[in-house]
């Protein structure tokens, strides 16, 4: 089965990659007036602790009465003075930008600013202050998209909802949900919202347990403002699972509302929300089937006319291998007989050759017998030769032996005539020293010396004789 391919559609001409677009509206932005404009502003000042070794830092001026923010692009001298909660008056240019996630943000190149109240704000909100800015390096988990991943892959969500333990607030959360339930699982867990360290120590325990996501789900009234205490912020932001908060109404202000990755309203319009996601996931899937459909539909028109001038081709290409193949069998066949004459005339030549190989063994078999008539020959006259060189070597060898035994015997008569001879020089040379000592001694003397000296010298020649 051929695999099928999706063909792409073709984009009319004023189609715009993202970047295109956001270059747009930054040129477009760039124009506005008001980036030539001074405007002053007034507001708490937020420092940002997570500044590098730049030229510029960029920190936060919050609304008095609000949560809203602007940015602050100042100078490092210029924030010298300046600490966390300082009410300020700032002046400057204001610019916007498009960033490369397509968010147009606001920030202010202030020029001027000045300190009007030393603590706006108390430490604790500095401390959420803090906190928030925490949330954002870390970055805010794309819920919708999680969501919609899941259910367009055919997987069931699951669904952590914290609810108060006494409270209707399930109700209002049951009336918006409408038919989301067959596409999500939900797990309920009541706690008392008024007790901080029961709520995170359930928002921990939760955590841990492989949940798609979880969603704070209280309604309004008494004991709401619990929910921004500093331990429940902090254990939020440090949770790995998505959060989803639908906590009082619409017009209450929570700061629990910036920190979690998605807010709803109400618990209403939370259960609204998952029955949207599921509807509009499904109507996706439905668009999807029926474009993959008419893709199929067409693909397989295109396959169905491309197999039929296929065989359109191979029914050409038999006719012209039929033909080729009745020419081939013709060639096969006359040259099968002109194989067999050759076989024939190598058969006679190979006979032809076969006798002269004949007489040719047994020429060879003449010559190698005697030749080995002549080997035998000469090996007993080479067995003779050796036997009398043996013979010979072993007189000669006898020989030898006598000569060394009269070799050693004139050596050693020679040694003992040589010790001989040394010891008649040494016996002379004494007899000289004699004779010296008596030409001193009366003439009295005299001839007894004489006589003894050539008795000595007598006795000295007579050695050497008998040494010659």
């Amino acid at each position: 089965m051929n695999e099928l391919t999706l063909h792409t559609v073709n984009l009319p001409q004023n189609t715009y990659k993202p970047s295109e677009i956001i270059g747009i509206f930054n040129s477009i932005l760039a124009k506005q007036s008001v980036n030539a404009q001074v405007v002053y502003l007034r507001g708490i000042y937020l420092a940002n602790p997570k500044q590098g070794n730049w030229s510029y830092c960029y920190d936060t001026l919050r609304d008095e009465d609000s949560q809203e923010e602007l940015t602050l692009r100042l100078a490092p001298q210029q924030r010298e003075n300046l600490k966390n909660g300082n009410l300020v008056n700032v002046g400057g240019v204001l610019n916007r930008n498009i960033s490369n996630k397509g968010y147009i943000q606001l920030v202010l190149n202030v020029s001027r600013i000045e300190i009007m109240q030393e603590q706006a704000i108390d430490e604790t909100e500095i401390k959420r202050m803090e906190l928030r800015q925490k949330k954002s390096a870390i970055g805010f988990k794309n819920v919708d998209f999680i969501l919609e991943q899941l259910l367009y892959t055919d997987q069931r969500p699951r669904i952590a909802l914290i609810l108060a333990q006494t409270s209707i607030t399930m109700s209002d959360f049951n009336a918006g949900i409408n038919a989301a339930k067959s596409a999500i699982d939900f797990f309920e867990y009541r706690v008392n919202f008024s007790n901080s360290t029961e709520l995170v120590k359930i928002l921990k325990n939760i955590d841990k347990q492989c949940y798609t996501m979880i969603a704070i789900v209280r309604g309004g009234g008494g004991g709401i403002e619990k929910l921004d205490e500093l331990i429940v912020l902090e254990t939020i932001i440090n949770m790995k699972t998505p959060i989803i908060s639908a906590i009082g109404h619409v017009e209450e202000k929570l700061f629990i509302k910036q920190i979690v990755d998605k807010e709803a309203p109400t618990p209403n319009g939370l259960g609204q929300y998952f029955s949207d996601m599921v509807e509009t996931v499904n109507e996706k899937k439905n668009r999807s089937r029926a474009v993959l459909t008419e893709q199929i539909k067409k693909q397989f028109q295109e396959q169905l006319m491309t197999g039929q001038k296929q065989n359109k081709e191979l029914q050409e290409k038999l006719v012209f291998l039929t033909k080729t193949q009745e020419t081939a069998q013709r060639l096969h066949k006359e040259q099968v007989e002109s194989a067999n004459k050759q076989n024939q005339d190598l058969q006679k030549k190979l006979a032809e050759i076969s006798k002269a190989n004949e007489n040719a063994q047994k020429n060879h078999a003449d010559q190698m017998n005697k030749l080995q008539a002549q080997l035998k020959i000469q090996t007993e006259q080479s067995n003779k030769q050796s036997k009398e060189f043996n013979d010979s070597l072993k007189k000669m060898q006898e020989t030898n032996g006598e000569l060394n035994k009269s070799l050693q015997k004139l050596t050693a008569q020679n040694t003992q005539t040589a010790k001989d001879l040394n010891e008649a020089k040494e016996r002379a040379r004494e007899l000289e020293k004699q004779l010296e000592e008596a030409r001193l001694k009366t003439n009295k003397g005299c001839f007894g010396i004489v006589v003894a000296v050539i008795t000595v010298i007598g006795s000295a020649c007579y050695a050497i004789c008998l040494i010659l």
